[in-house]
Parts: structure tokens; C-alpha cells; sequence
């Protein structure tokens, strides 16, 4: 812990806990414990050791997380759900606990913030990736997918199709996916969109390639490294941490390929490696979940640059974000905070012919709900 912490930096570090846990009012745990390392220098102070662009309380939750999940036996696990169970956590105040726990442990969580980033893979989010591939591939046919993942983490994303995808809504539940699987993912589909999808033809295709790209990957067969990837979960979000461990179970035997480095300078790479198992006539789609955002904007250009010059090589290449508003070139969406904060967009290229951007709609950042409608038809 820094003994003379810059006060400018941590009056800002404060602020965002603050903000996070007015904005997560109905996260019991991490609202009381954000609101109180809102207030609380020396708790507070540790997240000064992250790296550029991670001091967000969501790292310094996750470094708790791991520290309770490796160490049930602390004060502060007897409040974590995802340790003890949901039905077993106590009532009352955790901080105490918590605020014992951290200055403890001050040094251990100090070297967790400053060597490690906040990594998702929430695999509810596969409801807005399912339905934003069904609606890619709407014009393609049978053509089979070429998936490729910008930020992939672990890549539990890329075995979208392997999981039980059911959208509820008034005209009655869709499901995509498989519906035999262990890995249940769901969400409210306010527009019907998924038995517009359904009564076109248009379902999930199958998936023959599919490839990440990730600073940082993460390999399912290394405790520790999975052990990070769930203690950037909310373990207060019912079901999120069991669907994580379920995906991790099934897709441990074959785990997706995720190459190791910057997402623009591998992502011709990861076209290739995609196409060379699906196949030249797969249709190609590139995804992003909350990644864009985590990069400079002539980073994101030079990404839209990449995309448009694999569209000369490639018969049919799509683009599928799911990011904050502002985030994607060439996307004419809202710019200003949006429900849930999520824009789902669709760019599309067709024999090298770039087809009119469209914005899906918007959805929630962890596929609670989806509100969009399918693109306009290629021509």
C-alpha cells in the first residue's frame, strides 16, 4: 500500500466507487462495500498500484474475489455467495469483515491490481451474440460460421452454439443453440426478434471455426487462471458464477483457440485460422463484447481499416459489436448513455460490396434483455 497517495488520483479512484455503487444499488454486497471504500483512504488507496486505464473498482472487487475464493476461511468470504452458497450468506453489515480482510491482506491484493486486468467472460451474454449471429448470417444461407473473438478471454463466447440460448417474450420462447446442454443461458427478448428469426429460417448457424484474439488469454486447464477469470464475475448475480463453471466444464476437452496478442495486428491471423477449419466459403464473423471500448480511437479505426481490407478476401465477412455507444467506426448509433449501455451493430460486406451499417438496437451488458430488430436485407 502507498504511503503518500497522490490525493488528486485518489479523490478520483473514490468518486468511482462511488458512482458504482449508486449505480449497482441492487448488488447487496458490492453497493455497501463500494460505498464504503468510497470513504475509507486506506482501502481505497490500493487500487492506485493499477496499471493505465484499470483503476475501476470493478478490478479491485475482483481482486477480493479471488482472495475469498482461494481463501474460504477469511472473514470476508462467510459474505460471498459464490463461497459459501447464496442461501448461507448472513445478514447484516459485511464491511467489517471486508475492511479487516483487505488490510490483512493489503500487499497480496496490492500485487493482484497492479499485475492483473479485469477479464470477463459472461456467458449470458451469449443471448445477444446468438441472436446477432442468427441475424449476420440471415442472408448467407446454409453457409457454416467462421467466428472470430476480439477480447476473448477464455473464449467461452465462441462456443455460443454448444449452450441452451432461450429468449423469452410475448409471443412465446425461442430457443437457440442446443437445447440438451449443461450451460443455460437466458434472456427477455422485448421485440420478439428471436421468432422473427425463427419464422424466417434464419437460427443459429452451425459454427465450424472459431478462434479469439486477447492480451491476455486465458487457458481453461489452469486453475489459477480460470480461478481470475471468475473472480471478475459479480457473485452476487444469481446463476452467473454456476453457468461460468459449466462452460468452463464443457469446453475444457477442446477449448477454443485464442492467440495471444493485440487484436488488430492478429486479426487477419485469426481470419485465417478460423476460415482454414470452417472452410473458404464460411461466412466470417467478427465479435466484440465490451472490447472496443478498451481501446484509443485511432486503435479503433485502424481495426475498421483491417476489416474493410479482409472484405476484398473475403465473400462474406460480417462484424458484430456489442459496445458502449460511440465506440464502433462507421456505426451510426447514439452517442448519448443509453439503456443497459450496450448498442448492438451489424457490419456487413458482401463480395467485397460494403453494405449500410445497421444498429440493431440495444441490449443489457450481461444479456438479461435484448431490444433490437434484424438488419435491413442484403441485395
Amino acid at each position: 500500500m502507498q504511503s503518500s497517495p497522490d490525493p488528486v488520483r485518489l479523490a478520483r479512484i473514490q468518486r468511482r466507487f462511488s458512482e458504482f455503487a449508486t449505480e449497482y444499488a441492487a448488488l447487496p454486497l458490492y453497493s455497501t462495500v463500494c460505498r464504503r471504500v468510497a470513504g475509507d483512504d486506506e482501502t481505497a488507496s490500493l487500487l492506485l498500484a493499477a496499471r493505465p486505464g484499470q483503476a475501476r473498482p470493478v478490478l479491485w472487487l475482483a481482486a477480493l474475489h479471488h482472495l475469498v475464493l482461494s481463501r474460504p476461511d477469511l472473514p470476508a468470504a462467510r459474505w460471498y455467495p459464490s463461497v459459501i452458497g447464496a442461501a448461507t450468506v448472513p445478514p447484516g453489515d459485511p464491511w467489517p469483515d471486508v475492511r479487516r480482510t483487505v488490510l490483512d491482506h493489503a500487499d497480496e491484493l496490492t500485487r493482484l491490481i497492479a499485475t492483473h486486468g479485469t477479464q470477463t467472460n459472461e456467458v449470458n451474454r451469449a443471448v445477444y451474440v446468438a441472436v446477432g449471429l442468427a441475424a449476420a448470417a440471415a442472408d448467407s444461407g446454409a453457409a457454416p460460421l467462421a467466428v472470430v473473438e476480439l477480447g476473448a478471454s477464455a473464449g467461452l463466447l465462441l462456443g455460443v452454439d454448444h449452450y441452451a440460448v432461450e429468449l423469452s417474450s410475448p409471443t412465446g420462447p425461442v430457443l437457440l443453440g442446443d437445447g440438451a446442454s449443461p450451460v443455460r443461458c437466458s434472456g427477455e427478448d422485448r421485440t420478439g426478434v428471436g421468432t422473427l428469426l425463427m419464422a424466417s429460417g434464419a437460427a443459429l448457424p452451425a459454427v465450424r471455426g472459431r478462434v479469439g484474439v486477447d492480451l491476455d488469454p486465458v487457458d481453461l486447464a489452469a486453475v489459477d487462471e480460470v480461478r481470475w477469470l471468475e473472480s471478475c464475475l459479480w457473485p452476487e448475480v444469481p446463476g452467473r458464477v454456476e453457468r461460468f463453471r459449466a462452460a468452463v466444464d464443457l469446453l475444457r476437452g477442446d477449448p477454443p483457440t485464442v492467440l495471444r496478442g493485440d487484436m488488430v495486428d492478429r486479426l487477419t491471423e485469426a481470419v485465417d485460422l478460423a476460415r482454414a477449419d470452417a472452410g473458404d466459403g464460411a461466412h466470417v464473423v467478427v465479435l466484440s463484447s465490451w472490447a472496443m471500448t478498451y481501446l484509443p480511437a485511432p486503435r479503433r479505426r485502424d481495426l475498421a481499416a483491417v476489416l474493410d481490407g479482409l472484405a476484398g478476401t473475403v465473400s462474406h465477412l460480417s462484424w458484430l459489436t456489442a459496445e458502449p455507444p460511440g465506440c464502433v467506426p462507421g456505426l451510426d448509433g447514439p452517442e448519448v448513455p443509453v439503456e443497459g449501455g450496450t448498442v448492438l451493430g451489424l457490419q456487413r460486406w458482401r463480395h467485397g460490396h460494403a453494405l449500410p451499417a445497421a444498429v440493431l438496437g440495444t441490449c443489457h451488458p450481461h444479456g438479461a434483455w435484448i431490444d433490437v430488430s434484424l438488419p435491413p436485407s442484403a441485395p
